[in-house]
């Protein structure tokens, strides 16, 4: 119901059709049509039935004063950024990027926009302990948000591109792939399933999340492939063939999912965070250098280096661009026979123990 004021003056609201941060609207009328009903217009929504009032005061003095008090915080320029991202179609991995970059900027969302400047930025990027590669990607994020803010003309000028990433900023720790006689030793211990699933990291090359949130419906047991992927256009709904030594980890966890009628074939089964300790257990227990689970995707593709798949199975297989390479990248298309071919040439079981005695009997002869 709307609070009454004298006539002309404008009226405030309280929206009560769902709970709102800013529940009372400041109405005026601007106008009349030609059947005598008014025209009117919203100043703005406000948190209290004062503010309101204060605005309609505001307004009455100087139908200016508003436009020049309004003020664009940082927030406001981040969820213009959500928005565009989600415009554009950017992967889930992607905005959740952009949620954490956010959400480090806290103590920085409620200023003026038009006031931020490198100062207020850098001194987080010179106590930050994140890797140079991460840190390259906050600062991109923070230069899109303000390329947002010049889009919509409230800022001319993108400080952002001033912030300074020490060189001295901790590098990206390299991968450590599973060796063969460590791939050889899970094969040893597949009865339990936490090595069952490691395997099919290794066999797959699907990052963690891409298989923790694979669909029931995607898994194509009779034809042995899924399709799935995250993070970028190469590496979303791709085809990711499931090999001949995997097939029975896969068909398990598949019958387990059906049985207890879950969308996603991990439900119930392990999270991110189970898994990475379970990974640890694993390694420590069968005296293995530590791995991460990143590690598995970086076996895969090592192996299949190793044993001559061409490189443009390898990329298709684990979602990674062939823009690079027109004929490759356009001209080459590959059956999904190709791709159950290809990692059905990855070595498993005693085969690994095989691969391993031959290289020892080489080494001894050379």
């Amino acid at each position: 119901m709307a609070l009454k004021r004298s006539n002309g003056s404008g009226s405030v609201y309280k929206m009560k059709h769902k709970k709102l941060r800013k529940p009372f609207r400041a109405v005026i009328t601007t106008g009349w049509t030609d059947d005598g009903k008014p025209i009117r217009k919203t100043l703005g929504t406000y948190a209290s039935q004062k503010e309101a009032y204060e605005a309609l005061a505001l307004f009455s003095n100087d139908p200016t004063a508003l436009e020049k008090k309004r003020v664009i915080t940082v927030e406001q320029c981040f969820q213009w950024y959500f928005e565009e991202a989600e415009r554009e179609g950017l992967s889930a991995g992607r905005i959740e990027v952009i949620h954490a970059v956010k959400k480090m900027m806290k103590p920085i969302l409620p200023m003026d926009i038009t006031v931020l400047r490198t100062a207020h930025v850098q001194p987080f990027f010179d106590k930050f302990t994140y890797s140079k590669s991460y840190q390259e990607v906050i600062k991109s994020t923070l230069i899109k948000t303000c390329n947002i803010a010049i889009k919509n003309e409230v800022l001319v000028k993108n400080y952002m591109k001033d912030i300074i990433i020490s060189k001295n900023a901790t590098s990206i720790k390299k991968a450590t792939p599973f060796r063969e006689e460590d791939i050889h030793q899970l094969w040893l211990h597949q009865d339990e399933q936490i090595v069952r699933i490691i395997l099919i990291y290794i066999y797959t090359g699907v990052r963690l999340n891409e298989l923790l949130h694979m669909k029931v419906d995607d898994i194509h047991l009779k034809e042995r492939y899924m399709v799935g992927g995250s993070k970028t256009d190469a590496g979303r709904d791709r085809i990711i063939p499931i090999a001949e030594c995997i097939a029975p980890f896969i068909q398990e966890l598949y019958a387990t999912a059906k049985f207890k009628r879950s969308i996603c074939l991990m439900d119930g089964i392990i999270g991110q965070d189970g898994y990475r300790r379970k990974l640890t257990e694993i390694c420590e227990r069968l005296e293995m250098d530590r791995r991460k689970p990143h590690d598995t995707r970086h076996t895969f593709i090592t192996l299949c280096s190793d044993y001559s798949i061409p490189e443009i199975i390898i990329k298709n297989i684990v979602g990674h661009s062939t823009q690079n390479n027109i004929t490759q990248g356009v001209y080459t298309h590959k059956t999904i026979d190709q791709y159950i071919d290809a990692v059905n040439k990855l070595p498993f079981g005693d085969s690994l123990q095989k691969v391993e005695q031959r290289l020892s009997n080489r080494l001894e002869n050379a």
